[in-house]
């Protein structure tokens, strides 16, 4: 059985850094009182309050008079473009952590670092997770022209 050599120690001390620095940041963000992870992941959206047959009501939940505009609420709705986002940022930085590891790995047994060009193109398909927020956040900003 053969000891462990200098790359298999900083491997395993970058990967354990990582790994605490996670935690250490899913902690924090446990304890905090005003944050969580639903509210994160929830974008505002403007609703029309209605009665059970989808009437719109005023104020006090009756009819509206005529010429009277209905009563908008504000509610926080899950955004799946966001979870998308969320998922995506996770794989992405799972493959860096991962490829990163492996190429400090390489390195520090004394070989060459591996052309990563081709690699490249892999981590640039990964950034399609993250279209449809990108699509939205963008179609958001031309809102203004909107009637």
């Amino acid at each position: 059985m053969s000891s462990l050599g200098f790359a298999e120690i900083l491997v395993a001390v970058v990967a354990a850094a990582v790994l605490v620095s996670m935690m250490l940041c899913y902690r924090s963000l446990q304890e905090a009182r005003d944050w969580s992870l639903t509210d994160a992941l929830s974008e505002d959206v403007t609703l029309t309050r209605t009665d059970q047959a989808g009437n719109p009501v005023d104020a006090l939940g009756g009819a509206l008079p005529a010429g009277q505009l209905p009563l908008n609420v504000t509610v926080m709705k899950a955004s799946s473009s966001r979870f998308i986002a969320l998922v995506g940022t996770v794989a992405i930085l799972m493959l860096y952590v991962g490829f990163g590891l492996a190429c400090l790995y390489r390195f520090a047994s004394g070989n060459d670092i591996p052309d990563m060009t081709k690699g490249a193109n892999f981590f640039y398909s990964g950034l399609v997770l993250f279209a449809p927020y990108l699509i939205n956040k963008f179609s958001s900003a031309f809102s203004i022209f909107k009637p």
